[in-house]
């Protein structure tokens, strides 16, 4: 089992980070999210990919965290991957500035389309365990996330910087 968390917790803590904004809530739902799924490993079913299985249970852990703190809006991640730790000063104000951007243009897109955003581009998951996370067939998937790239395109062509 301790495998099993090696190679997820990161994934997991950046799945949870995503829904709550908050590393030590982060880092706490990831902790629980293991302690649940060692304590019903039984009903996992080993055919199945384990990430998508944990996935759901970090996001009810979220979810549950946010309705016991009245917290009704989930955002999105800090689109780390924009950032680059070797850049200067005005490079990283320019990173900065455009991560807050895609978030703006990320957070207008309908809740569909967000979720697949956050899952394919920020958790990184295949379009098999987005699949499995959203429980709908493969296809539907791939035609989800066309539709969402091309809103958020369209988006940011719009917001007045020429993206």
């Amino acid at each position: 089992f301790s495998l099993l968390i090696r190679h997820n917790i990161q994934r997991v803590y950046r799945a949870a980070y995503a829904v709550v904004r908050n590393r030590d809530d982060a880092e706490d739902i990831a902790q629980e999210t293991f302690v649940r799924a060692y304590q019903s490993i039984s009903r996992f079913d080993e055919s199945r990919p384990l990430f998508p299985w944990l996935y759901r249970i970090a996001r009810n852990l979220c979810l549950n965290r946010i309705e016991r703190v009245t917290k009704r809006e989930v955002e999105l991640p800090e689109f780390d991957y924009l950032s680059d730790a070797a850049a200067g000063p005005e490079e990283s104000v320019v990173a900065a500035e455009e991560r807050e951007r895609i978030r703006d243009a990320v957070s207008l897109l309908p809740d569909q389309h967000r979720r697949i955003i956050e899952l394919s581009h920020f958790q990184e998951c295949s379009y098999r365990e987005i699949a499995d996370i959203l429980d709908v067939p493969m296809g539907t998937v791939m035609s989800r996330l066309y539709n969402a790239r091309r809103k958020l395109r369209a988006l940011l062509e719009t917001d007045g910087n020429g993206w």
